[in-house]
């Protein structure tokens, strides 16, 4: 029932367009500092780009230049006062043939790179070139011109004169190489400053974003988070039982809807509490049932009781035996009573498909179901699955139509049912798989020693004698080593069978270790012991291996409580040495153990009555 008040004029404003506003904000500011940040620094790497290339041009030019001028001074002063007039005339030929063009053109390199005239670096550029036209000039002139004809009184002054023109020269180069570096400096403070405005303009952004973005969240924890704090508040109540309150929705957007949504829930929570505490006492009495039987027992009472007019059969499926059992009372008068005598597991569509499976009078189903088909009245048949295996079904018999509710209670119950079902039943099967030897399907020696206690516990009680018997096959290592292990299994398998056919039902059989069995007698005396030792003996001895190639057979220890032990692990161990006894004989017989009279009641340590005649 939905009891909304209706505003037809307000406007819905849906919660996505608020988060996509607050995300487009955000989206936004990001988007503008990447773009600031991203342009002061390719401004930056632009200006810093610039200035390298243009100082490695221009020190690579002042380099050269410098080289150039040195190699001129040093060719010029070798040629004053030079001896020798063919090292004059070779000198002089590479100071005017190819030194002084490299100054030239090293001198063109450093003032193109320079720039206007009017900067720093290009008056220096024009008086590099001024101070070389003076070299050049004092280079042509008659003192310069003479001094480089031999040696003369001229020579010093002509030197000195070179070198304090090569000196002004390199000054002016050295100012030069300065100004660059002053250059490259201030391109690095200028960068330097660009990379701080770039950084202010970021922060100034990340500013605005921030209180953009705190503004929105505010305004989303008003509009949407503080709703929801409410409805969470709300719904913990609901679940801690307050089923009479009620939320208030405010706004116009899914929040509101939800509001509704939780009122509506909670008011049909009201009417589903009773179907929740019924099947939660179910749950919890499944929980702390111990077998099988009490399982199967309380799901047949707890849909009888929550479905009116309905009686309830569960069916437990017999995997080895290829049957359908059921585990729960049948009614006498229904026809399902014959149907199980016979019924196979593929005979329960249910179990068969897995499905749930109806049945209603006067209506032909396509695939009618062996067990239900030809019931009377309504049936619902459903499966107990656990891991997607059908271990059995629960079959309905209702004389009303199903409500949804009570299909629901059904496939509640079944689904909570079944691995409980599922898990008692493994558990029983291991218990037994545990206490069983796998080869001869005897109990192994942990049944054995439980056994033993129990019954001698049993004979205490009930004040009758018990009877032990310990086995051992003869020569059996010789059966293995002649036939193999497979065959050895084979005979201890049929030794097991023979035991299991002779003694009485009553009486207990298992395998103590290797091949060595026990027989535990209870209310028998020593002469009836002593007579079904004999008839296991026998039919041991009819057995042979490969078609009668070699005979069985085994020898017997016998002792019986509390004649010969006052417990059981002393009758143990007196049948024991009974056994050993019957080897020493010649194998193959029976010996009881008895008491030397000497030793007042203790057990002789070899004092043994022999029951059977040696035979080999």
């Amino acid at each position: 029932m939905d009891t909304r008040p209706r505003t037809p004029t307000s406007i819905r404003v849906p919660i996505a367009w608020k988060l996509f506003a607050v995300l487009a904000l955000v989206v936004a500011s990001l988007l503008a500092v990447s773009l600031v940040g991203a342009r002061g620094m390719v401004e930056m790497k632009e200006r810093l780009d610039a200035v390298y290339e243009d100082n490695l041009a221009s020190t690579r030019a002042i380099g050269s230049l410098a080289v150039a001028l040195e190699e001129a001074e040093e060719l010029s002063l070798r040629l004053v006062g030079e001896p020798d007039r063919a090292t004059l005339v070779g000198l002089e030929a590479e100071l005017r043939e190819e030194v002084f063009p490299e100054v030239a053109a090293r001198l063109n390199d450093v003032r193109v790179l320079s720039g206007p005239e009017s900067s720093e670096d290009g008056v220096v550029a024009r008086s590099l070139q001024a101070g070389w036209g003076e070299f050049t000039a004092f280079a042509n002139s008659r003192a310069f011109l003479a001094a480089t004809k031999g040696p003369s009184d001229d020579d010093r002054t002509v030197s000195s004169t070179v070198a304090r023109l090569s000196t002004s020269l390199r000054i002016l180069t050295e100012q030069l190489e300065t100004q660059e570096l002053q250059q490259a400096q201030e391109a690095r403070r200028e960068a330097e400053r660009t990379y701080a405005h770039s950084l202010s303009v970021l922060r100034s952004i990340l500013a605005i974003g921030l209180l953009a973005g705190v503004g929105a969240t505010l305004w989303l924890i008003r509009s949407v988070v503080v709703r929801t704090k409410e409805y969470s508040s709300f719904a913990t109540r609901v679940a801690a039982g307050e089923l009479n309150t009620r939320t208030r929705p405010r706004g116009h957007d899914e929040l509101t809807d939800l509001g509704w949504a939780l009122n509506e829930m909670v008011e049909r929570g009201e009417g589903t509490r009773g179907y929740e505490l019924s099947q939660g006492e179910f749950t919890d009495a499944l929980q702390v049932s111990e077998t099988q039987e009490e399982s199967y027992g309380l799901l047949k009472r707890h849909l009888e009781r929550s479905i009116p007019r309905s009686t309830v059969v569960v069916l437990n499926r017999n995997n080895s035996a290829d049957r359908l059992e059921a585990t729960t009372e049948v009614p006498s008068e229904s026809g399902l009573v014959e149907r199980l005598a016979t019924a196979q597991p593929r005979d329960c569509l249910a179990v068969r498909s897995a499905q749930r499976h109806d049945e209603e009078p006067g209506v032909e189903p396509l695939i009618g179901c062996d067990l239900c088909h030809h019931l009377d009245g309504r049936t619902s048949c459903n499966p107990l699955l656990v891991g997607g295996e059908v271990i059995g079904s629960v079959l309905l018999a209702h004389g009303d139509p199903l409500s949804d509710e009570h299909r629901l209670r059904v496939k509640d119950s079944v689904t909570q049912a079944a691995p409980v079902l599922a898990n008692i039943r493994n558990l029983a099967i291991a218990q037994l798989r545990a206490a069983t030897d796998s080869l001869t399907g005897l109990p192994n020696a942990r049944a054995v020693q439980d056994t033993l206690k129990l019954l001698v516990a049993q004979a205490s009680r009930m004040i009758w004698p018990l009877g032990a018997v310990l086995l051992d096959l003869d020569h059996f290592k010789n059966i293995n080593d002649t036939f193999g292990h497979g065959v050895g299994d084979e005979v201890l398998a049929a030794v097991g069978v023979a035991l299991q056919s002779t003694v009485r039902e009553s009486d207990f059989v298992g395998r103590y270790g290797g091949e060595e069995f026990i027989m535990l007698l209870p209310d028998a005396d020593r002469e009836t012991v002593v007579k079904v030792a004999e008839r296991v003996r026998t039919a041991i001895a009819d057995i042979t291996v490969l078609g009668g190639d070699s005979a069985v057979s085994a020898s017997f220890g016998v002792a019986v409580f509390p004649e010969d032990a006052p417990d059981a692990a002393r009758l143990l161990r007196n049948a024991d040495r009974a056994l050993y006894r019957a080897k020493a004989n010649g194998r193959n017989r029976v010996e009881v153990f008895a008491l030397d009279p000497a030793t007042e009641g203790e057990p002789s340590s070899g004092t043994i009555a022999s029951a059977t005649p040696g035979t080999s």
